[in-house]
């Protein structure tokens, strides 16, 4: 946590009621200057951290090495378990897999359209593009994993900064290291965090940004990138529809300066975008009405940020910087 004192206590009541015999609620504090850290050693809680901004990936291994049981489940600070989550966990470790990632629920806080974008844009991805039981990446929103694995792996990269990709790194670690990530949609989070748009820009560049730099970096020798919890061929909507959005632009450019072919490519653009993301428009309208049809025109902007924050992090890797 990092100044959670908004949503504390809504996110250890759910984890409290539920606990088993040696089990623990560990907080890893990153540096909060709001009262969080009283406030969770009121609630029960374990806190420990150095007190100070280190980042997510520090704070969550300052967590882990605090913990004794077998198993370590990660939870954002503004992650509500849903009720029954610890049966339903317990029911996927017994499966064997090494570790367990929970999905999104379809419900976002507020009546923003950029949160509820961003939330069941999520849970669309999670419920609908991936296909398989095991998943390439992870989210520690809500991601179980066994302890030894954990430490074996030496935890998440502390050299990542803030809270990007130490997750997806760490997941293509697990993978390569015969490691299997179970998906879980029976556990629907539910994410309190709103967003505005601009907010949700600087964010979705921000994530990108940080994506292209861990593909830049990455040891060749790992196995299959992680850039998300979907496959690069669950995620070929998205790429494709990074580069149809540009192609909308450019060919109403083109038409507008009096070619005509400009018109034809700006249409055959919008509809490698509209093949890659009706489904996501129908279902995010039936889920959100007017909210959700005001998201979907979202998926345009988010869309043209992928390729200039994927070029900006190129440059940047060629001026040297890797993280």
């Amino acid at each position: 946590m990092r100044n959670g004192t908004a949503t504390l206590a809504r996110v250890i009541a759910p984890l409290s009621e539920e606990l088993l015999p040696g089990d623990e609620i560990i907080v890893s504090d990153d540096g909060s200057t709001d009262g969080s850290r009283e406030l969770a050693s009121s609630l029960g809680a374990l806190v420990t951290g150095p007190g100070e901004r280190t980042g997510a990936a520090a704070a969550r291994n300052a967590g882990a090495a605090a913990a004794s049981g077998d198993w370590l489940l990660f939870v954002d600070s503004d992650a509500v378990a849903p009720r029954g989550w610890r049966t339903a966990l317990a029911a996927r470790i017994s499966q064997g897999a090494e570790a367990v990632q929970a999905v999104y629920g379809p419900d976002a806080p507020g009546r923003n359209a950029s949160t509820f974008y961003k939330n069941y844009y999520y849970h669309y991805t999670f419920t609908r593009r991936i296909r398989g039981p095991y998943i390439t990446g992870c989210g520690t929103f809500f991601f179980a994993v066994g302890l030894s694995s954990f430490r074996a792996l030496g935890g998440f990269d502390e050299r990542i900064p803030g809270a990007t990709i130490e997750d997806a790194d760490f997941a293509e670690r697990l993978a390569a290291s015969g490691g299997r990530i179970v998906l879980a949609p029976e556990l629907e989070v539910l994410h309190l965090r709103e967003y505005r748009f601009a907010e949700l820009m600087r964010y979705e560049w921000r994530m990108i940004a940080a994506k292209a730099l861990y593909m830049l970096r990455r040891d060749r020798g790992m196995g299959r990138p992680s850039i998300s919890m979907a496959s690069p061929g669950e995620m070929l909507p998205v790429l494709s529809g990074a580069v149809g959005a540009w192609g909308i632009l450019a060919g109403l450019a083109a038409g507008l300066a009096g070619w005509a072919y400009g018109w034809l490519l700006s249409a055959i653009a919008f509809a490698v975008v509209t093949g890659g993301h009706l489904g996501f428009w129908t279902a995010s309208v039936r889920q959100g009405g007017a909210r959700g049809l005001a998201a979907s025109a979202i998926v345009f902007p988010d869309l043209l940020l992928i390729v200039p924050a994927f070029l900006s992090a190129a440059l940047r890797t060629l001026s040297g910087r890797r993280y």
